[in-house]
């Protein structure tokens, strides 16, 4: 039976998705049942066959190939009950295997909301977020990330520009020497210039948006094996702001406060992050950011800590040779203010020998666990 994380993950999916798909499948039957029969058959095999109760199944349904429409009436139920089981049995084993979870108590009986049959808690919070971003979720291939043009250097600077020029005056020095800092990549990752198509390949495929430019990760797909080379980090979702004002304003934001303090900025970060690492959290009021502000692609059923860590595991996975990789990862269109369960900006500092910098600022649908908010800073 398989038991990598990302296989255990790609096999949630596939079941889910079939457990849907069963009626369509059935209902194309007409008179002739061959080809739909054999069908739903070869998909059962496909996506259940390491369940035994699955194979059985998809056995039995296979004999009826040769029968009527008629014959047809039971394989709905049935296959949708040995789904659910194959379901309730791979959620089992990434609870107790691979998040240290209890056992799953047994499935309940089946409503209209098909999580609702799955146990209260992990399990059927995991089976709504897969089951909610089904209709929406969409893959890239290799060959798409891969054939992507680099980014534009040129637009990289004027989006930068725009941004620096869309600050308060008195703000716009202090802004210039952080965006112009070689170490800070917010405008690169996530400036308004950024595409909607970048943003899903980093997210996909953790293609930079800046791939291409000088000081950009070297990712690239080897020629020989397929594998996917890269050292930049990215996690569930990818987002960028949409104007040059809504790049700004956390950062205005920030410096109303920061500033204040009787050495500055630098000042200010020295008292409140002694470690030499600063993250924090400005929410969307603050930012003064509202509906269409930002931009996002996150994972899709990715709405729960266990399933997002699953779904990371599926993309690193797919991101192997060829001859070892799994399917492409879904991803989703989303915009983390009106989504997001939190949401606001994320602003990273560092402080070099030079003093403080900024590293990053990117929207967010909810605070990292290390961020500290800006309002408990004030």
């Amino acid at each position: 039976m398989v038991t990598g994380q990302g296989d255990l993950r790609r096999t949630v999916e596939d079941l889910l998705r079939l457990h849907a798909e069963v009626p369509r499948l059935t209902d194309a039957a007409g008179p002739e049942v061959t080809a739909p029969i054999t069908a739903l058959a070869e998909t059962l095999r496909a996506t259940g066959g390491k369940h035994r109760a699955v194979t059985e199944l998809a056995n039995d349904i296979a004999a009826l190939a040769a029968g009527t429409a008629d014959d047809l009436a039971p394989v709905v139920p049935a296959s949708q009950a040995a789904l659910r089981a194959a379901a309730h049995s791979v959620l089992g084993l990434l609870a107790v295997s691979h998040h240290q979870l209890d056992p799953l108590p047994p499935l309940g009986a089946v409503g209209d909301d098909l999580a609702d049959a799955f146990p209260e808690g992990f399990a059927r919070d995991y089976v709504r977020t897969v089951l909610d971003d089904l209709p929406r979720g969409r893959a890239t291939t290799k060959d798409e990330a891969k054939s992507q043009p680099g980014a534009d250097q040129a637009a990289i600077i004027a989006s930068r520009e725009a941004a620096i020029a869309a600050v308060a005056p008195k703000y716009r020095e202090q802004v210039r020497a952080w965006l112009e800092h070689p170490d800070c990549h917010a405008v690169e990752l996530h400036g308004p210039h950024v595409t909607d198509r970048e943003l899903e390949l980093r997210v996909g495929w953790t293609r930079p948006p800046n791939h291409g430019t000088p000081d950009a990760d070297r990712w690239r797909v080897r020629d020989d094996d397929g594998k996917v080379v890269s050292r930049h980090s990215a996690g569930v979702e990818a987002t960028r702001f949409s104007s040059p004002e809504a790049f700004v304003r956390p950062l205005e934001a920030f410096l109303d406060v920061a500033a204040r303090h009787a050495d500055g900025v630098d000042g200010f970060l020295d008292d409140h992050f002694a470690a030499g690492i600063a993250p924090v959290f400005v929410n969307s009021n603050s930012a003064r950011l509202g509906p269409g502000g930002v931009v996002g692609f996150r994972g899709a059923g990715t709405g729960t800590k266990e399933a997002a860590k699953d779904w990371l595991k599926l993309r690193a996975a797919a991101r192997k040779k060829d001859d070892e990789c799994l399917p492409p990862v879904r991803s989703v269109a989303y915009d983390p203010i009106v989504e997001g369960s939190d949401p606001g900006v994320r602003l990273i500092f560092k402080k070099h020998a030079d003093g403080w910098t900024m590293t990053t600022s990117y929207p967010a649908g909810e605070p990292s666990y290390d961020n500290v908010r800006l309002e408990e800073l004030t």
